[in-house]
């Protein structure tokens, strides 16, 4: 089903890369342009078939696109969607792929002030891996995986509409929250466990590596993504990570202090707390 003519993406990595792949798959426009800056990845990006055609001007890429996705790190999202705005034809929309909501919507909207002619609807589609680059991206990523599509008060509402039916019709599974409600629920659900796994991998003494099974490398998995997207990441949201960061240490004081006072009841209590919020989860 056509949704769209043309479908501009900016950053064709793991998740850019995925999308294009999935919208030809589902014939979901007619034609899906990625825009780079590097020719090597512009190579690899035509070589997985991930877009149609391919350009290192942001110019080029945008011009007479329905839709702009812009799929880089979260620090350079504002300065592309200044960019994309420059060369946008009327009517075109403008969305996103980035971590964080608050700091990316709150900056491309003041960026676009009171700009009609192009709308943005903030969006976090809520899958991936720990690997980064075109070379992984796969077509069926986003299928069931949960999508969130922010709205404000300066959300268009007709581009919100087509932004929820793009990203279902990837096969996702969308909600409408806030920036605000977003950053909460990511900062726990997301940015804390990624900040327990660098953090856990980074404890673990180098010699004992050697000996690391199924249970560490399942916690830790995470902990092999790329350091420089999840800085971005983590200082775009510090205002709730930290909360959540504080959360996350009081359990873990719980399970240290009981631990120290040899009290196998309050070790076996808080365990079983934490084993019935896990077992909710449905596995895919």
């Amino acid at each position: 089903m056509k949704l769209f003519n043309k479908v501009a993406i900016i950053g064709v990595g793991l998740i850019g890369g995925s999308i294009g792949l999935a919208i030809k798959k589902r014939r979901i426009a007619r034609e899906v342009i990625g825009v780079f800056r590097r020719t090597s990845t512009l190579k690899k990006a035509l070589k997985k078939k991930a877009v149609d055609r391919a350009t290192l001007s942001i110019k080029k890429g945008v011009e007479g696109a329905d839709l702009i996705i812009l799929a880089s790190p979260v620090f350079s999202i504002p300065g592309l969607a200044a960019d994309a705005v420059k060369y946008a034809k009327e009517g075109a929309i403008i969305t996103d792929v980035g971590s964080t909501k608050g700091w990316i919507v709150g900056c491309v909207e003041e960026m676009m002030g009171a700009h009609k002619m192009v709308a943005f609807v903030g969006s976090h589609p809520m899958a991936g891996s720990e690997h980064a680059g075109v070379e992984f991206a796969e077509g069926d990523l986003l299928k069931s995986a949960p999508c969130i599509v922010t709205k404000t008060a300066r959300t268009d509402g007709r581009a919100l509409d087509k932004i929820k039916k793009f990203w279902k019709n990837l096969g996702a599974d969308v909600k409408v929250m806030s920036p605000a409600s977003h950053d909460k629920s990511v900062a726990f659900i997301s940015h804390l466990p990624h900040i327990v796994a660098f953090s856990l991998a980074g404890a673990v003494p180098e010699k004992e590596m050697a000996y690391a099974a199924e249970g560490f490398k399942d916690t830790t998995r995470v902990a092999s993504s790329d350091p420089n997207l999840w800085a971005d990441i983590f200082l775009t949201n510090k205002n709730e990570i930290m909360p959540a960061a504080k959360v996350f240490e009081k359990h873990y004081k719980n399970i240290a202090r009981a631990l120290s006072r040899s009290d196998y009841a309050g070790i076996v209590r808080i365990l079983k707390r934490a084993k019935s919020k896990r077992d909710k989860l449905r596995d895919p």
